[in-house]
């Protein structure tokens, strides 16, 4: 973890390579898409109805990448799990990312419904990014996690509806 300059007393910009693997972890589904054969894609092919609301959920979630892997606390370490309040939101990550994979299997392999889509493809990386932001310290990143969730959802059930 490299920082740059406080913006608070424990709060700098800086570069965490965590925050940059963290995300490359959530990226992997669309990493390998393009080596899956599926006969159809429903997100990908997916039309956006609004314009405001595409906007807004994609500012969200580049906002929350932006803070996973800019801005560092000062006394965080590389990686830790030395308190029960890290034990328990890395945990809660890792679950929420464990949840998006599998539904990321079942969307590969066919099953492309409002259950998968609904229950874990849209609302686990939202999810995600706030535990991480809990586990981190980073209480913007988890705020911020929460309102891409809204905004995540609200798009994708406006496109698909």
């Amino acid at each position: 973890m490299v920082r740059w300059f406080a913006i608070t007393q424990n709060q700098y910009i800086g570069f965490s390579v965590l925050g940059l693997a963290l995300f490359v972890l959530q990226q992997l589904p669309y990493i390998i898409m393009p080596f899956i054969q599926m006969e159809s894609n429903i997100l990908m092919e997916m039309q956006d109805k609004s314009a405001l609301l595409n906007a807004i959920e994609k500012i969200l979630g580049v906002s929350c990448i932006l803070l996973m892997m800019f801005l560092v606390r000062g006394d965080v370490k590389w990686f830790s799990l030395s308190t029960l309040h890290e034990k328990v939101f890395f945990c809660a990550a890792m679950l929420a990312i464990a949840g998006y994979f599998i539904g990321w299997i079942f969307y590969f392999n066919g099953f492309q419904n409002f259950l998968i889509i609904f229950c874990f493809l849209v609302p686990l990386p939202p999810i995600y990014y706030s535990f991480i932001g809990l586990w981190r310290g980073n209480y913007l990143l988890a705020v911020l996690g929460g309102i891409f969730l809204i905004a995540h959802v609200s798009n994708v059930w406006n496109n698909l509806k």
